[in-house]
Order: C-alpha cells, then sequence, then structure tokens
C-alpha cells in the first residue's frame, strides 16, 4: 500500500498532458463570469421584490419557489449521465452512440415533465391545507405553483441539451443562456412590480423566458453538434442500465441535497406565520452565493482528481486534497468571517432594519456551518473522482434526515432561528466529524496531519482579518451598502497578508518554481 509522507511537500507538478488546457480555463472563466453577474442580478433584484410585494407576499412567493424546487429532484442524475458518455462518445467520433444517449435521455426527461405537471396540479390543490396561507393569497398561490411547475418541466427537458453543451466544453453557451435567464427574469420582474402586478404575473414571465432559453439551448446543440441525431423512442434495456448504474447515487446525492436547501422554508411555512418564511429567506440568501462561489471552485478539482485515480497516483491525490482545501479555504473564508461577524449589518443595509436581527440571526447561523462545507468541498470532488460516492450519498441522506429532524423539533421552541440551528447542526455532524475521518483512511493520510494543514492553518491565517472586522463592526459603522462594501474591500489586505505570513514558505517555494497545472487527459482539439 502506498505510504503517506510524514509531512506532505507543496502539490508538485503531475500534468501528462497539456491538450486541452486553454479550453478548461476558458470554461473556467465563463463559469466565473455566469455567476458574478447572475449573482448581482439577484443581490440587486431581492430588495426590490420585497418591498414591492411586502412580507407577507413574499413570503408566499418563497414558499413556492422552495416546494416547486423538490421537481427538479426528478432530474434522477440523467444530465450527469449525458454529460459523462457524449464527452467520451464524441472524443472517439462514435456519434451514433451519442445520439443514443441523448435521444434516451430526452425520451426519459419528456415523461418526467409530464410527472412534474401532474404534481404540480397536486400540489396547488393541497396547498391551503399544508400551509398557513392568508384567504386573499390562495389563488395567487395555486396559480404560481402550477406556471413555475410548467417553468421546471420546461428546464428539466431543456437540461438535456445543457448537458450536451456541457460535454463539449461549450461553458460559453451555457453562461451566455445562464445570464440571458437572469436578466431577462428581472427585467421582467421590475416592469412587472412597478405595474402593480404579483406572483401570478411573475410566474408567468417565468414561463416565457424559460421557453426562450429552452429554444436557445436546442439550437445551440444543433449548430455545435450537427451529427447529434434525435429519436424520440423507448430506450434498450442496456442502455437503462448504463444509465441507471451511472446516476443512482448522483440522484440519492441529489435528494439529500434537496431537503438539505429547500426543506426549512417548508417547515416554517407549516408550522409559522406565512411571513416568518421571509425572514428566514432573507437570512439563507447570502448563504447561497457563497454555496455558488464554493461549488464553482470546487469542481475544478474533479478532472484532475478523475485523472489521477486513474493512474492509482495517491500521492498526488494527498498532495490535491491538501492544496485544493486550502484553496476552498483561502476563497470562502473571508467571505464566512464577514458574514458572521457583520451579518446583521449586512441585513440592514441591504434588506432595511426591520429585517436585522432575526434575518442576521439566521444568517450567522448558518455561516458556521459552511466552515466546514467549504473544508470539505475539494475532498468530496476527490470522492467523486474515485467512483466512490456512494458512501458520500448515504451520508447525505443521513444529513438530510437530521437536517429535517432537528428543524422540526427547534421550529417550535425558538422560531425560524431554531430552523437554522437545526441545519448548522446536522451538517457539523457530518461535514466536521465524519467526512474528514472518511477522506483521511481513504487517502491514506493521517487525520490530525490533514486538519492541521488544510483547515487550522488557513483559520489561525485569518485571524487579523477576523479582528479588524470585530474593530469595524463596533467603531466603524456605515450608512449605506457601498459603504459596507468598500470597508470590505479595505480590510481584504488583513486577509492576504496573514495567508502570506501563515504560508511563507509554501509561497517561496512557489515563486520559485515554473507553476504547472493538473490538467484533465484529453483527446487533441482539432484545429
Amino acid at each position: 500500500m502506498d505510504q503517506t509522507p510524514a509531512h506532505p511537500r507543496e502539490l508538485e507538478p503531475h500534468s501528462t498532458a497539456k491538450i486541452g488546457l486553454r479550453r478548461i480555463a476558458r470554461g473556467a472563466v465563463w463559469n466565473w463570469t455566469q455567476l458574478v453577474v447572475t449573482g448581482a442580478i439577484g443581490f440587486f433584484l431581492s430588495p426590490f421584490v420585497v418591498n414591492h410585494l411586502g412580507a407577507t407576499t413574499y413570503g408566499v412567493w418563497a414558499l413556492v419557489s422552495s416546494v416547486v424546487a423538490y421537481m427538479v429532484l426528478l432530474d434522477l442524475g440523467i444530465r450527469g449521465a449525458v454529460v459523462r458518455f457524449v464527452s467520451a462518445d464524441h472524443s472517439r467520433g462514435l456519434h451514433a452512440d451519442a445520439s443514443s444517449i441523448v435521444s434516451a435521455a430526452l425520451w426519459f426527461r419528456l415523461w418526467l415533465a409530464v410527472v412534474v405537471l401532474l404534481g404540480g396540479l397536486t400540489l396547488s390543490l393541497a396547498a391551503t391545507a399544508l400551509f398557513h396561507l392568508p384567504p386573499a393569497l390562495h389563488a395567487p398561490a395555486r396559480i404560481a405553483i402550477l406556471l413555475s411547475t410548467a417553468t421546471v418541466a420546461l428546464s428539466l427537458t431543456a437540461g438535456v441539451f445543457s448537458g450536451v453543451l456541457h460535454a463539449l466544453l461549450r461553458f460559453d453557451l451555457i453562461a451566455i443562456a445562464g445570464v440571458a435567464l437572469s436578466a431577462l427574469t428581472a427585467a421582467g420582474f421590475v416592469v412587472l412590480l412597478r405595474g402593480g402586478h404579483g406572483i401570478v404575473a411573475m410566474a408567468c414571465w417565468q414561463l416565457v423566458v424559460g421557453s426562450l432559453n429552452a429554444v436557445f439551448l436546442y439550437r445551440s446543440t444543433a449548430r455545435v453538434y450537427p451529427q447529434l441525431r434525435i429519436l424520440l423512442r423507448p430506450p434498450g434495456r442496456a442502455l437503462v442500465r448504463q444509465f441507471g448504474g451511472y446516476s443512482l447515487f448522483l440522484f440519492i446525492s441529489a435528494v439529500a441535497s434537496q431537503v438539505i436547501y429547500y426543506s426549512d422554508n417548508v417547515v416554517i411555512g407549516a408550522a409559522l406565520p406565512i411571513s416568518a418564511v421571509t425572514l428566514y429567506a432573507l437570512g439563507f440568501a447570502p448563504t447561497q452565493y457563497l454555496r455558488q462561489i464554493i461549488s464553482s471552485l470546487a469542481v475544478t478539482f474533479l478532472p484532475a482528481a478523475s485523472d489521477l485515480a486513474a493512474h492509482n497516483d495517491y500521492e498526488q491525490l494527498r498532495r490535491l486534497l491538501i492544496q485544493g482545501t486550502r484553496v476552498m479555504m483561502a476563497v470562502a473564508l473571508p467571505i464566512e468571517v464577514a458574514l458572521f461577524i457583520r451579518g446583521k449589518t449586512f441585513i440592514s443595509l441591504w434588506m432595511g432594519p426591520q429585517y436585522r436581527d432575526v434575518s442576521g440571526h439566521v444568517l450567522q447561523v448558518l455561516v458556521i456551518s459552511w466552515f466546514f462545507i467549504a473544508g470539505d468541498s475539494c475532498a468530496g470532488n476527490i470522492v467523486y473522482g474515485l467512483a466512490k460516492h456512494k458512501a458520500f450519498a448515504i451520508g447525505t441522506i443521513a444529513e438530510a434526515i437530521a437536517n429535517l429532524s432537528l428543524s422540526i423539533f427547534l421550529v417550535r421552541r425558538m422560531g425560524v432561528v431554531g430552523v437554522a440551528w437545526g441545519t448548522t447542526l446536522a451538517g457539523f455532524i457530518l461535514n466536521a466529524l465524519i467526512w474528514p475521518r472518511y477522506i483521511a483512511r481513504l487517502l491514506h493520510i493521517p487525520l490530525h496531519q490533514y486538519l492541521l494543514q488544510s483547515w487550522l492553518r488557513p483559520a489561525v491565517a485569518i485571524i487579523p482579518y477576523a479582528v479588524a472586522c470585530v474593530l469595524a463592526e463596533r467603531f466603524w459603522s456605515p450608512g449605506h451598502l457601498a459603504t459596507f462594501f468598500l470597508q470590505m474591500v479595505c480590510l481584504l489586505p488583513l486577509a492576504l497578508g496573514g495567508f502570506m505570513l501563515v504560508f511563507r514558505r509554501e509561497m517561496q517555494r512557489l515563486l520559485r518554481t515554473r507553476p504547472r497545472f493538473l490538467v484533465l487527459r484529453r483527446a487533441p482539439d482539432k484545429p
């Protein structure tokens, strides 16, 4: 068995091929561009929507969105299967096989769309019995659920074409579609709300924009992959087994994640007045921007992990784990510390002082769990690269059950803050106590060494920045949101300085060597 060195060195170059590096780098740039633009749109749109709808109506809208979001579970891991199999078949010129995969995926998705529409009809009829909705909003809520489920059904179908573009590394087209979708949705919401319309008009506009997005993805796929031939017919048993063998545990993980991230609003809507959903949703929203940042960065480690796993290079996998986790912590910690220490001030300036105490407290509690989630994000992608994600799926289900149980137990005792604690405590058990041990055992690295090098040292590095945030919160009160962001920009050099001090030897070694990067082994790009 491969033995772990006593002191892991820096991640050494292990690039067996530079082919495809430019395309992967371009894809990363497009991913970040989409993230920044859509995040900014959502950030500035949220207070506008809340102010125009009011706390109660916005709570209904947030509840509708959370309930309908469960329909996305019916993806069943199909998009991930499309990405994997089309990527492999296209690189080998097996266009007939790729066409069979896409045809089967689309056939499945069309039937799933029917299931989504039936589920939406059921939810719309049961909504008034399940949730504490004001009588005046009964009909709008039912119609909004129906329209929103139609949008989800359409997006599930269009997701097949998005998967093909992903497989062909056309992140530019995916990003353009995502940015256009967010921009058109936001523009429509502004016009509708200023015109005095409500959640029914908003849901209707989402369906219109979703239809335009589906057309764009279909036409882009046809142009980028002209050899693709789609035939809508039932797939054979071999193809069904091929899909199922790969996507089963992806689907299980997706189900559990959906419960973790979207069950809280449902619990609150069933136990408390509908306005409480708004209080929780506003504290929850910033953590989702953080989630997108972490996810978009963590996924870049998957190709490298897959490449190393194919060669059983556990030495390099250990180094990837150490270095990748450090990178994730360096990106996430400044945001987490700022939100934890100055979260109430941020909420007050962003959404209004009436949301400062409760929503700000929710935000602070939820941010605690993200320290451990960020620490495990690189490890999670290594687990997928090693095809050891069965345990990950089972563990995520356990976290979802604990999350839901604790939230139901605490919501009556502590209100929306209790729901936040239920989410945080469940995440702490898995992400802080179980997953570090699992990845350490999987890669044959001592647990204390992994935690010291990857978690503790970044935590020490962020201390000067954290102290500065405490002092700023106490003595440097901002009057506007722009002033708040300017303050945080002024404090960021302390975070950079802390990391340079703690990792000075690694920085010096990096500067003395010519950096190279782990890349996914791919076939040469055609001229």
